[in-house]
C-alpha cells in the first residue's frame, strides 16, 4: 500500500503533466484537420499611401529636356532657330536672354527654344529655374487678368503682355511660374496672317506641362500636336 507522502507525489506528478499536456494543446492545436493552428507571425506595416514626389531643381541638365522640341510646337513652325539651356553663372549672358538682373542674381539655369516657318510666324519660349517655388513666387507674381488668360489658366501665376516687334508685325506674349521655373513664351507674326485664337494659350499649357513632367522625373512629351 502506498503511504501519505507517496499518494502526495503521485498527485504531483499527475498534475505537472496535466499542465504540460494543455499547454502544449494551446500551442500546437488540435484541429481535426491537422494543421497547427497557429497564426502567422505579422510582417512590418503596409505604407497605406504613395510617398508625395519631390519637386527636383531643374539645373541645365534637367531644364533642357523641358523645353519644348520641334515635334511638341505648333506643325507650321517647322524650323528650329535654337534651342539649348545652359548654367545661369554669367550674369551678362542671361541678361541678354531677357531676363531681370535681379532674376540673373538667383538663377540656377536657364533654355530658350525658337521656332520659326520663315515667312509669316515667329515663336521663343525662353525658360529660367531657381531653386525653390518661394524664390521664384517672390520674383513673379502673375497678374493676369482672365480677357488675358481666360479661365483656368495653366501655372502657378500667369501674366499676358502685348508685342510690338516692329517691321509691321505684330504679336502676343505671356509669363507664366510653374513650381520653380518661370516661362516666358512670345508668339509674333505679320498682320496677314491667320492665327487660331488659342494658339498663344495652347503653346503655354504645353510648355507648363513638360516644365512639370521634368519637375517630377519624368520625359518630357507634352505637345499641342
Amino acid at each position: 500500500m502506498y503511504t501519505y507522502r507517496q499518494r502526495v507525489r503521485a498527485r504531483s506528478v499527475v498534475a505537472s503533466l496535466t499542465m504540460v499536456l494543455a499547454a502544449a494543446t494551446m500551442t500546437t492545436g488540435c484541429g481535426s484537420d491537422g494543421g497547427s493552428g497557429t497564426l502567422p507571425a505579422e510582417g512590418p506595416a503596409k505604407r497605406t499611401t504613395a510617398p508625395q514626389l519631390a519637386e527636383m531643381i531643374l539645373d541645365t541638365k534637367r531644364l533642357e529636356p523641358a523645353l519644348p522640341d520641334q515635334f511638341s510646337v505648333p506643325a507650321e513652325l517647322d524650323q528650329s532657330r535654337n534651342r539649348k539651356a545652359w548654367d545661369a553663372d554669367d550674369a551678362a549672358v542671361c541678361q541678354s536672354e531677357e531676363w531681370p538682373a535681379q532674376w540673373c542674381a538667383q538663377a540656377v539655369a536657364l533654355g530658350i527654344a525658337a521656332y520659326t516657318n520663315a515667312r509669316d510666324q515667329e515663336l521663343a519660349i525662353r525658360l529660367i529655374s531657381f531653386r525653390t517655388p518661394e524664390q521664384a513666387a517672390a520674383l513673379f507674381a502673375g497678374k493676369g487678368t482672365e480677357d488675358e488668360v481666360g479661365k483656368n489658366p495653366p501655372g502657378d501665376q500667369i501674366d499676358g503682355f502685348e508685342i510690338s516687334p516692329g517691321q509691321g508685325w505684330q504679336g502676343q506674349g505671356i509669363n507664366v511660374r510653374q513650381g520653380a521655373v518661370i516661362a516666358s513664351i512670345k508668339y509674333t507674326w505679320s498682320p496677314a496672317t491667320s492665327i487660331p485664337s488659342d494658339r498663344l494659350m495652347a503653346i503655354t499649357r504645353m510648355t507648363v506641362e513638360r516644365i512639370k513632367q521634368a519637375q517630377h522625373g519624368q520625359p518630357s512629351t507634352a505637345s499641342t500636336r
